[in-house]
């Protein structure tokens, strides 16, 4: 017989790295919703007597290899992993057979990550840093759970949070997961890191996105395949099942 402390120390000894994660999700809304580091952040960042962005002209000129490029790299990416995916299913490729759970789950990530993004976009109604008058935009400042002022006519709505950009790269923090090997996991969960932060970042410095919509994201995506690779853990041979208990 368990005692309810037995029970709750269980529960958490299970699922505390996703606690975690979501109780850091929570603060960083908090920190958004009830401070001003997002601007604290976004004035360093913007040059006021010139009113632009750091790479503004940078994006003028490369945005085709820096933002386009690298949307157009992942949808190739994942692509690839479809195919190989399917391939796994011919016997001339059954040793791809042991990775099908990881190219399914990582697909699932890539796809998902920035829809659950775009969605919370349609929610939240909040304006990019470039679109407010602070920054030389024409629309109020307002927070993700606070209202506009009532003088304010809104004719189009505001789809700067969470950061969706960013969302394409954070989605391969789910490469961390198909690996048992933890070298093999920091390299590859390294790996989709770095792209994610080089996205965010690179949307922050246009002021495209602030620093807390991008940390929504980072922590959005690693709840999302956190709670993917329990649901589908896999067996022993790679092949994905579904989790019951």
């Amino acid at each position: 017989m368990y005692s309810g402390s037995d029970i709750v120390l269980h529960f958490f000894q299970q699922y505390r790295t996703i606690l975690v994660i979501m109780v850091l999700f929570i603060l960083n809304l908090l920190v958004i919703q009830y401070t001003d580091f997002d601007l604290f952040v976004q004035d360093y960042v913007y040059n006021f007597p010139a009113g632009k962005w750091p790479l503004e002209d940078v994006h003028s000129h490369y945005g085709w290899l820096l933002y386009t490029g690298i949307k157009v790299g992942l949808a190739g990416f994942a692509v690839l992993l479809m195919a190989l995916f399917v391939l796994s299913y011919k016997s001339s490729f059954a040793f791809l057979r042991q990775y099908r759970r990881s190219f399914a789950c990582v697909v699932i990530s890539m796809m998902f990550c920035p829809l659950l993004a775009s969605m919370g976009k349609q929610v939240t109604n909040v304006y990019c840093p470039y679109q407010i008058e602070r920054y030389g935009g024409t629309m109020p400042y307002v927070k993700p759970l606070s209202p506009y002022p009532a003088s304010f006519k809104q004719e189009k709505r505001g789809m700067g949070f969470p950061a969706g950009h960013a969302a394409g790269g954070f989605a391969l923090l789910s490469l961390f997961f198909v690996s048992k090997h933890r070298k093999i996991q920091l390299l590859l969960g390294g790996a989709g890191l770095t792209v994610g932060i080089f996205m965010g970042v690179y949307q922050i410095l246009r002021g495209q996105h602030y620093i807390g919509d991008t940390l929504v994201t980072v922590l959005g995506c690693l709840l999302f395949n956190l709670l993917l690779f329990r649901l589908f853990p896999g067996d022993q041979r790679g092949h994905m099942h579904y989790k019951t208990s």
